[in-house]
């Protein structure tokens, strides 16, 4: 499962991108608009802090042919954006024209809500599947019965559409990896705890006090030879 950043962030990114374990970043709407008023100028923040693909949403739902253009410009942004259009007829309407037209453009379907939309992304042809478990995960403190069963789905009928679910929590996040997500997003503050755990801490400082009533503040040599 590929790890990435949810962020508009560039020094979110970099920092998490120095961990050595990320991906690749999401972004939405909300999260462009709270970085300013230079849309392009965030984007290209976070493609160039972005150490792998990044996930950009185009504006509205209803209409694909605004959609389309917007998709057709992100694409001619940069090659690592990955277009996101809603979960809704003209976003698919919009992935099947998109395809047949660009078929090197790779397109994520957002905001996926039930199985049935995960489905149809997969069946339009979407590389990725966005599925909107986080919120519902965080106000139920529960893994939301999504993932396991849109990965059963797409096993049955041969899609190679990715399932990216949004994490919240460390147990949260090991209950989407075991359900078989293929990238999990997450915010900086939900990816912090991820790599922490009070017990570790606990255990780590309780070596160090042993060692240090013996040795101080020596430590193993740090040069060979």
């Amino acid at each position: 499962m590929d790890l990435y950043l949810d962020s508009s962030n560039p020094n979110e990114i970099m920092e998490a991108r120095s961990w050595g374990l990320l991906a690749g970043v999401t972004s939405n709407p909300s999260l462009i608009a709270a970085a300013g008023p230079d849309m392009a100028a965030t984007l290209g923040g976070i493609v160039e802090a972005s150490p792998g693909p990044v996930l950009a949403q185009v504006i509205g739902w209803h209409d694909p042919e605004p959609m389309i253009r917007q998709a057709r410009w992100l694409h001619a942004f940069s090659r690592k954006i990955i277009v996101k259009l809603p979960a809704s007829i003209a976003g698919l309407q919009a992935l099947c024209r998109l395809k047949a037209e660009l078929p090197e453009l790779r397109l994520a379907v957002t905001a996926i809500s039930s199985l049935a939309q995960a489905y149809l992304a997969a069946k339009a042809g979407a590389d990725i599947a966005a599925i909107f478990n986080g919120p519902l995960d965080q106000v139920e403190d529960t893994a939301h019965d999504t993932i396991g069963p849109v990965r059963k789905i797409y096993d049955n009928y041969g899609f190679k559409t990715k399932i990216l679910a949004c994490g919240r929590y460390p147990r949260l996040f090991g209950e989407i990896a075991v359900a078989g997500a293929d990238i999990c997003t997450m915010r900086m503050e939900f990816m912090r705890l991820i790599y922490q755990h009070p017990f570790t801490e606990q255990r780590m400082n309780g070596f160090l006090d042993s060692w240090q009533k013996t040795f101080g503040d020596k430590t193993w040599p740090e040069k060979v030879g």
